[in-house]
């Protein structure tokens, strides 16, 4: 049997009306202009009125409008930087060490209280996955997804490299995704 092919036979045969495909053309047809003339009279007639709210499609003009971003977007992560000016992370690594695509590096040292922190936090944003492995390994909530999706786009990748300053963020401007986080990972039933 090596080496020979068996010819699979379906069974079906097509009239000829079929095999020219008119009938699957002419629907296709008939759900592309009950998609356009709708949208094309609503926008026209947003035009007109000066109400785009009013209009029926589904696309948003951006930048003049902004998407409403779901909670579980998972957009830059970013260290939190907490009410008293100092970032919460305690420089454990286990960020480091969940992130697949090994795109976290930091170093860590002692403060003269005795707490340790990151000396250096570097994140590649040319290499992040936005998997939120991160923000799930830490325990101190010191790093979270954003959810900016407005700076994660360059022409020059070296840009994309983000040092602490640039990836401390004030713990208040964080507060829908902190408290996202704690009802998600603390609830009974996390999925």
């Amino acid at each position: 049997m090596a080496g020979q092919y068996k010819k699979v036979n379906r069974g079906v045969t097509l009239t000829l009306w079929e095999r020219l495909y008119i009938p699957e053309v002419l629907r296709g047809i008939m759900i592309t202009a009950g998609h356009f003339f709708p949208n094309l009279i609503s926008t026209a007639k947003a035009y007109i009125t000066g109400k785009p709210e009013q209009r029926k499609i589904m696309t948003i003009y951006y930048p003049e409008e902004l998407p409403t971003i779901p909670e579980a977007y998972r957009g830059r992560p970013v260290l939190v930087r907490g009410a008293d000016g100092k970032e919460k992370c305690v420089a454990c690594g286990l960020c480091e060490v969940a992130c697949p695509p090994k795109c976290i590096s930091l170093t860590g040292g002692m403060r003269d209280d005795g707490t340790r922190y990151p000396t250096t936090y570097t994140l590649n944003g040319a290499v992040c996955i936005f998997c939120g492995l991160c923000e799930e390994a830490c325990p101190e909530e010191a790093i979270v997804m954003s959810h900016d999706y407005q700076n994660l786009c360059e022409y020059d990748r070296s840009l994309m490299v983000y040092d602490k300053e640039a990836l401390l963020i004030p713990q208040e401007k964080l507060t829908r995704r902190l408290d996202y986080i704690r009802r998600r990972m603390y609830s009974k039933c996390n999925y």
